[in-house]
């Protein structure tokens, strides 16, 4: 769901779209050059002037609060010493970075803004500019002529096209020639500061120069860009909400746009970041070439305006967009915010100083991506390395330009430093595990809460660490996670034993009552549960995937799933029965996605759920009995989606749920875990909340539940809070001053309101450490 754009004055859509004819001196760069930027006009033009890095939109904190680059060096110092080296202050590499432009060679002063080029790189020997000398004797009076020629990136076509984008006075820059490719620090240090440069030009042109506009497509896009340029600018997109769909009705548009989204450039990490980073948008596109033509000489030009246009349309025609749904799904929001931002500053740029405010929804547009989230969505996009290094190295490269990437996407004031022989190689999960780090130093709460596999370092140890992924973060749009208390940084240290790195931190221990004093009435919700599911599948309710995934009609094979997923939906509502219908209804109404309010769990249905009169083979029948259902189905299958942690290769075989309570403040202290091994029980002081975890059956007799003292916070309730814990000692009552834990698997607490409560009132009572590390080999 978008958010719904505020209300601004009308707008016309000329110049969003259009065709750009090319002549023959569109195809010849040798007039432009090369020229390094005077300092002073570039730190203009990159806008350093009293520029303040704070933790940007993009992220997950609070807003407005703006983190020192020594600061988060000092905190990353106490957590992880040896990561610290391999990172820098950003001001220290924006201090370093060379800025050059391209302009004509005729071209005198300083330029007064930039155009920045984003393109895919294809060559594998990567071209560098160089000096052409005209040879003796072809000028007269011995006269020679030394001509820079510059490698183009894409075709000369292409690149003419872009080149007509510069408005007078502007230049143009593109990593391949403005920055030295031979010269390493130089790179390193333009790695660090490319989100400046993007950031701060009028434009980033877009080149998919590995795509073309075919015969029928340029046709119809002539025909359609007239009308839609002299559309009521009164409609904020023109042929939306058309029967049918305008996109269904005219098939040349959307094989235009799917052509567009299969563009290599969308899959390119570097390519991802440059459009993220940019505040305008132009793309690009070859229309076909004659035969025997090597360049294009017509190209089809829009803006992220367009863009989004067509986007709007697909969205209203999803299922004709096989294998692009998730792509037209992340840039869509994207382009929504980039389109609202910009028609807010044009607003401003012709309004009165005393009616400068914010429109209505312009509050809704930051991007509340958390960190973490954004260094899983760039590890899983291709990055290609230096193509001049062997293979083995140049995968190492393009991991450390997806360091680069991530560090420049959170806003953090850090940059990595040179690389050095000494340092660890940058293989994947090595890369991440650096990243995490930081994310854990700048008390981002998901760095804690990450749910893929434990990270395999250099050495084959197994981290405590676990790869991030996109599963970490179920908050609502428009929530932003804040980050946790600096005070629980100065509890945080990582370390080694020797043979595997630890995270030493203060725990939260939450009870088991199951061990310690079985509900009696448990078994009776066990039959009900699996009565309800028996009905469920007898009556053939719907539900959410995880549910219909494994039903299959009467006569047939059953799935293979089937037995253990039936078993899942049947602990985990069993479970729910024994946490009571107040848990139930509070945790359902988390969970609340529809739109409609009759769609949901009411407290009235809950309670003839519980009811012990309850005749479910005759209600289940009915047409109202049936929607019921269906909504507890929905219920349960949430709770098993967002329970198990998937990401970690976990499913319904090896984990199931469990029913926790509150820490006990008794419990909480130093005999705790010598008492749990003893089965010794200690009553609670009054009647407990209860929680839902899921655990894995394999350590179900010696495992424990410890929530880090840092996420303790009710805030953090939809994180991946639960570390489940098992004792590397067997005598764990020992009075050694550490105590030394395996962590198994992390999972969601499902806790009401007085569990919340109690949970963030909890102390670690006991003064011994707590030395938690990853699984073994």
């Amino acid at each position: 769901m978008f958010m719904a754009a505020p209300n601004y004055p009308s707008f016309v859509y000329q110049g969003q779209a259009g065709f750009v004819e090319l002549e023959d001196e569109d195809m010849d760069s040798q007039h432009l050059q090369a020229h390094v930027v005077d300092p002073r006009t570039a730190n203009a033009l990159l806008k350093r002037e009293g520029d303040r890095l704070d933790w940007p939109s993009s992220s997950m904190a609070i807003p407005h609060s703006p983190i020192e680059a020594e600061r988060l060096l000092q905190d990353l110092t106490r957590v992880a010493p040896t990561v610290a080296k391999d990172f820098l202050p950003k001001d220290t590499v924006q201090d370093q970075l060379v800025l050059r432009l391209i302009n004509d060679v005729d071209f005198v002063g300083e330029e007064e803004s930039y155009v920045a080029l984003s393109y895919c790189w294809k060559k594998v020997n990567r071209d560098m500019p160089r000096r052409v000398v005209s040879p003796v004797g072809d000028l007269p009076f011995g006269w020679i002529r030394t001509v820079e020629q510059f490698p183009l990136p894409v075709g000369r076509g292409m690149f003419g096209a872009a080149v007509r984008e510069m408005e007078e006075g502007e230049g143009l820059w593109f990593d391949q020639v403005c920055i030295n490719q031979d010269d390493e620090a130089e790179k390193s240090t333009s790695l660090g500061a490319i989100d400046l440069i993007y950031r701060n030009a009028r434009t980033v042109v877009v080149a998919l120069d590995d795509i073309s506009v075919d015969e029928h497509e340029e046709i119809f896009l002539q025909q359609y860009v007239e009308q839609y340029t002299v559309a009521d600018s009164n409609t904020h997109h023109p042929n939306q909400g058309l029967s049918p769909p305008f996109m269904q009705a005219n098939p040349s548009l959307r094989s235009f746009l799917e052509r567009i989204l299969s563009s290599v450039w969308f899959e390119r990490a570097w390519c991802a970041h440059e459009m993220r980073m940019g505040q305008s948008h132009v793309f690009l596109v070859p229309c076909l070439t004659e035969e025997g033509e090597d360049e294009p000489w017509s190209v089809f030009r829009f803006t992220g305006d367009f863009f989004l246009h067509l986007l709007r349309l697909a969205r209203e025609v999803m299922p004709l967009f096989s294998g692009y749904q998730a792509r037209i799904c992340s840039l869509l929001p994207f382009f929504s915010r980039q389109c609202m931002v910009n028609k807010h500053d044009s607003v401003l740029a012709h309004s009165s100083p005393s009616s400068q405010h914010a429109p209505s929804g312009l509050a809704m547009l930051s991007e509340t991506t958390s960190f973490i989230s954004r260094i899983a969505e760039i590890f899983s996009m291709k990055a290609g390395g230096n193509l001049r290094l062997p293979e083995y190295l140049r995968r190492l490269d393009a991991n450390r330009d997806r360091t680069a990437i991530a560090l420049n996407t959170s806003g953090l004031p850090l940059a990595l430093a040179p690389a050095t022989p000494l340092q660890r190689p940058n293989i994947e999960d090595e890369c991440l595990r650096q990243l995490l780090l930081v994310g854990i130093a700048a008390r981002d709460p998901v760095a804690l809460c990450t749910t893929g596999t434990p990270l395999q370092l250099h050495d084959g140890s197994i981290s405590w660490i676990s790869r991030p992924t996109h599963l970490d973060v179920m908050s609502s749009p428009g929530t932003p996670l804040p980050r946790f208390d600096r005070r629980s940084i100065t509890n945080l240290h990582q370390s080694s034993d020797g043979q595997a790195e630890y995270i030493q931190l203060d725990l939260i221990f939450l009870e088991l009552p199951h061990r310690a004093q079985p509900n009696p009435s448990f078994p009776n919700h066990l039959q009900r549960a699996k009565l309800f599911i028996d009905l469920c599948i007898q009556y053939a309710i719907p539900s959410l995937q995880v549910w219909t995934s494994w039903q299959t009609p009467p006569n047939h094979h059953p799935h293979p799933r089937a037995a253990g997923l039936k078993n899942i939906f049947i602990q985990t509502l069993a479970c729910s029965f024994e946490c009571g219908p107040s848990w139930l209804s509070h945790i359902s109404s988390g969970f609340r996605n529809s739109p409609n309010e009759h769609a949901q769990l009411t407290p009235q249905l809950i309670d003839l759920f519980f009811h012990p009169q309850f005749m479910a083979e005759h209600y289940i029948s009915t047409p109202e009995g049936h929607l019921a259902f269906t909504l507890l189905l929905n219920f349960v299958s949430t709770l098993i989606t967002r329970g198990i942690p998937w990401a970690s290769g976990a499913s319904e075989q090896v984990c199931g749920p469990m029913v926790i309570s509150p820490p006990n403040p008794v419990a909480n202290s130093p005999q705790l875990q010598l008492q749990q091994q003893q089965q010794q029980y200690i009553p609670h002081p009054h009647p407990q909340p209860k929680a839902i975890i899921f655990a894995p059956f394999q350590h179900s007799n010696t495992l424990l539940i410890a929530v880090p003292d840092a996420v303790k916070a009710r805030t953090y309730d939809r994180l991946a809070r639960g570390w489940i814990l098992t004792p590397r000692n067997p005598y764990t009552g020992s009075p050694n001053q550490a105590v030394c834990w395996t962590l198994q698997s992390k999972s969601v607490v499902f806790g009401d309101a007085g569990f919340a409560e109690e949970l963030s009132a909890g102390v670690s009572g006991s003064q011994r450490y707590h030395r938690v590390f990853g699984p073994g080999r």
